[in-house]
């Protein structure tokens, strides 16, 4: 229930405050203490909460990360790992405690979550881990002088080991990453059971004495396939028809790799757009994994796993301008703003599952969300959502996490119409809804609990 959302603390009362500061910020989707708080007093509560020592960002994300594992049981996940920065330009004067951002330019910090995805249909399954930086120090130099577990990019090698840990009950991990997690360390020292999928960033020298993009452009053409490409910036989103080039590859160990592996041997699937259109940058991935790719159709699952990091990106949308605006915050203090911000992304996650398994195309059990106590008061809900035509009845089938986020989005405000012009629900849609059907819920066990004391 809601008291154990965001962790226990030694404390049930901070718990309890815990999961109402969860709660309202699902709700009115923001980061502002005392617009979170429906009076003075909860508005101190809040306060006290987040400046107490015993709440902690690490009990958070355990807590989190061990509901993650359990719907994780028996899956293919797809670890997703990324770091969006914060940045609060105009608050320089304000900010007490902070680090710096990437250029040294203003107050910030970093984010470092790792998304669960079901590497068969997509969906959200939750947050697994989040690493927090904070540069009060400055940027550090020379880096490539300083050990592997010295650096910021130990975050990386973290992150695989928790989630080895965390997941251990999974199918299968894929751990997937952009250029940063182009690593020779991560690669040498992964855990036993995560695999690994990145974009490489480094003209790594292979064992054969060549360079890896001379390496690629003298693989044989497997085939084309056309796949979507997400938007970036200015540039639409858009289809890119591309040739796709596979082999076995082994790289070795450059000098400044702390591993004790002289090489490491991966696969790799080169990715490289024909006939782009005029004024735009041609799309080149070079994806480096431990799976195995013998054939065109192994490649192009590699290609679909990668495509699939674009919902952590998404995630970083709901959490920053285009939901929770966590930038706008206006604490002043790294330590409380430190844990408002993983209470922020959990939230974002939260609502995230629930936009894209909203059509169904995911096919995520309800479990994924939805406790089976608390099926009955939804059926019972969802009765009362429906109107009386087709159009307005729940099109999904109740063992679907579709089902349920139908359910939220209309107790969001959502018409329940998907015909042409009329929006589907998005995350403020969905962090609305959540809110309420929380409360719904809480109320339904309180009766349950209630009758079975008058039955005693």
């Amino acid at each position: 229930m809601i008291e154990a959302q965001l962790g226990r603390f030694g404390d049930k009362r901070l718990a309890c405050v815990g999961g109402a500061l969860l709660a309202a910020m699902q709700r009115k989707r923001t980061l502002c203490v005392h617009r979170l708080a429906k009076d003075r007093n909860q508005a101190i509560q809040f306060g006290r909460f987040l400046a107490n020592r015993a709440v902690t960002t690490h009990e958070m994300v355990v807590t989190t990360g061990r509901l993650t594992g359990q719907h994780a049981v028996g899956r293919h996940v797809l670890a997703i790992m990324d770091t969006t920065d914060l940045r609060f330009p105009t608050h320089e004067a304000s900010k007490r405690g902070f680090g710096r951002d990437a250029n040294d330019t203003c107050p910030g910090l970093f984010l470092h979550p790792v998304l669960a995805v079901d590497a068969g249909n997509g969906g959200v399954i939750g947050l697994v881990e989040c690493v927090v930086l904070n540069r009060t120090d400055g940027k550090v130099g020379d880096h490539k002088k300083r050990a592997a577990d010295d650096k910021e990019s130990r975050r990386w090698l973290h992150g695989a080991e928790i989630t080895g840990d965390r997941l251990a009950q999974a199918a299968a991990i894929t751990m997937v990453g952009d250029r940063e997690s182009d690593i020779y360390d991560l690669f040498a020292r992964r855990p036993a059971n995560v695999h690994l999928l990145c974009r490489s960033a480094h003209p790594r020298a292979t064992a054969t004495g060549d360079l890896l993009p001379e390496h690629c452009a003298g693989l044989p053409e497997a085939g084309r396939m056309t796949i979507e490409v997400p938007p970036k910036g200015k540039q639409k989103a858009r289809q890119a028809t591309v040739t796709v080039r596979f082999g076995a590859i082994e790289l070795k160990r450059p000098a400044g790799a702390g591993a004790q592996a002289r090489s490491v041997a991966l696969w790799v699937v080169d990715v490289s757009e024909v006939d782009p259109p005029q004024g735009v940058e041609p799309l080149h991935w070079r994806l480096l994994t431990t799976h195995s790719v013998t054939t065109f159709a192994d490649a192009c699952q590699i290609v679909a796993w990668y495509r699939m990091r674009w919902t952590i990106e998404q995630v970083f949308r709901s959490l920053k301008s285009h939901g929770l605006d966590i930038e706008a915050s206006q604490m002043e203090e790294a330590g409380g703003f430190l844990k408002l911000a993983v209470v922020a992304l959990i939230a974002a996650v939260r609502a995230m599952q629930l936009v894209l398994a909203r059509d169904g195309t995911t096919g995520q059990p309800i479990t994924d969300a939805v406790a089976p106590a608390e099926m009955t008061a939804l059926r019972q809900l969802n009765a009362t959502l429906e109107g009386r035509t087709a159009k307005l009845k729940n099109p999904h089938d109740e063992s679907h996490l579709a089902w349920y986020a139908w359910i939220v989005a209309r107790l969001g405000g959502w018409s329940g119409y998907t015909s042409r012009g009329y929006k589907p629900p998005g995350p403020k849609t969905m962090h609305h809804g959540l809110i309420q059907v929380d409360h719904i819920l809480l109320g339904w066990h309180l009766a349950i609990r209630s009758a079975d004391v008058r039955l005693r």
